[in-house]
């Protein structure tokens, strides 16, 4: 008979304060912390969790959950602490009963991130141990244990029922202690009293900010878009709508380019093209901050990139042919049409060989990077070049200030030749027969041996 699967995680609500207790359940960029740390196991693969909350929050996680209706969860196991806020024999048992033979223990109100569970991979806890997170010299409140260390705290609270934080403390002076150096690209901050949702929400969006990839979106739009996702993230804006609102921008942008011998209204168009390229972030970023990502927010989200650009094409095609009056335009910004739109649909077409994704952000960000390393060294410097030119901060950056100096047709050339030089090695990459390596992702790759089966990360 298969034994059944017990939770891998324990997510107890601090109980050492009244601040901290009251802390947990208080929305933080529109999520409330226990749930962060919900959604933050799930996306490390835990099937099963244990929570330890107060009697009276327990209704409230409940009726927050129900927003991610949608969205695969773990099993929650909901216990509550016997009053005052204790811990007796009996919620002992009830935990013992419910966790795995190994698990974590974390406490809700410690934001963390998946470079933190990782570091624990390999490290297998055993009997009376204990394996505790440290930043340098300072103790993380996440733990590794096993239940038959939790099981030597049943003596300990038979004396007197005891806080989660006392039961903690006597482990680590009774077990044996393992200490884990906490990663140093690893993200965390534990947020002990209210007063310190805001520091903790700046470090939230600092995390994203940080993990962007482009020069100009990190170092600019993402300075305007952070504070708007924050605000959006908090009346619970979806990122679907965003996506839509962005893409009607982008399109604008192209009407008003279109108006050829007009410099306010090309102004005008080549900044609202950067201020779609400003807002493109917000959708994502309100995705990662709310835990609301999804499949078709990539499908729309491509679409949005890809109206904005061709209505930036089509309205450089039609501005240029005014300005000039010349056939030329339809020649120069047709052919960079033609090569877009072919660049675009080898790229489908590598994701679709490839992959099981369809957003063209994972083509650049985890499939490139990926099968460059069985390519010549400096087809990869090229591309990684190429990369920064393409990329929608930098052109759009770059649009704006041609706009302004008067001299926007000049990036109807530039984008012939970089285009065709993208269709060469795109489709090079498309009909490539290179698998690229297995991703840390959450990306399925397909090999393309037919007789060998799909492997999901």
């Amino acid at each position: 008979m298969q034994m059944q699967r017990r939770n891998e995680a324990l997510l107890y609500v601090p109980s050492d304060t009244p601040e901290a207790l009251v802390t947990a359940t208080r929305p933080l960029a529109g999520v409330p912390l226990i749930i962060r740390g919900i959604m933050t196991l799930a996306q490390s693969g835990i099937k099963g969790i244990t929570l330890l909350v107060a009697p009276s929050q327990q209704k409230k996680i409940e009726t927050f959950l129900q927003r991610y209706r949608t969205t695969p969860l773990p099993s929650l196991t909901i216990l509550s602490y016997d009053e005052p806020y204790r811990m007796s024999p009996k919620l002992l048992n009830d935990m013992v009963e419910s966790l795995d033979q190994r698990f974590f223990v974390i406490n809700s109100n410690f934001l963390f991130d998946l470079h933190l569970l990782n570091s624990f991979h390999g490290l297998e806890v055993r009997g009376h141990e204990i394996m505790h997170c440290q930043e340098g010299v300072h103790p993380l409140p996440f733990f590794r244990l096993t239940r038959s260390g939790l099981n030597t705290l049943l003596s300990f609270t038979t004396e007197k029922p005891r806080s989660i934080e006392s039961c903690l403390t006597h482990l680590l002076s009774t077990l044996s202690c393992h200490v884990v150096q906490k990663p140093k690209k690893a993200d965390s901050f534990l947020v002990m009293k209210p007063e310190d949702r805001p520091i903790a929400e700046k470090f939230l969006t600092e995390s994203i900010r940080r993990a962007t990839n482009g020069i100009v979106a990190r170092w600019i739009n993402k300075r305007f878009s952070l504070p708007v996702s924050l605000l959006l993230s908090k009346i619970w804006v979806s990122p679907n709508t965003i996506t839509v609102i962005n893409m009607c921008i982008g399109l604008l942008s192209g009407v008003f380019i279109a108006h050829g011998k007009n410099y306010a209204s090309i102004l005008l168009g080549a900044s609202l093209f950067q201020l779609a390229s400003i807002a493109d972030g917000c959708d994502g970023e309100v995705a990662k901050l709310t835990f609301r990502t999804s499949r078709f927010g990539q499908y729309i989200d491509t679409i949005s990139d890809n109206a904005s650009l061709l209505s930036l094409l089509v309205g450089l095609i039609f501005g240029y042919w005014q300005y000039t009056g010349s056939s030329i335009a339809f020649i120069v910004g047709g052919t960079t049409l033609l090569a877009t739109i072919t660049i675009i649909l080898f790229q489908l077409y590598t994701l679709r060989k490839f992959t099981t994704s369809k957003s063209l952000a994972i083509y650049h960000k985890e499939f490139l990077p990926r099968i460059m390393i069985h390519q010549p060294r400096w087809l990869g410097t090229f591309i990684q070049l190429g990369k920064f030119v393409v990329m929608k901060d930098f052109f759009s950056l770059a649009i704006f200030l041609f706009a302004l100096f008067g001299i926007i047709y000049w990036w109807l050339y530039i984008a012939l030749v970089a285009s065709l030089v993208g269709v060469l090695i795109t489709g090079y990459l498309a009909f490539s027969q290179v698998m690229p390596q297995a991703l840390t992702s959450q990306v399925s790759f397909r090999k393309t041996s037919p007789s060998t089966l799909t492997t999901t990360l």
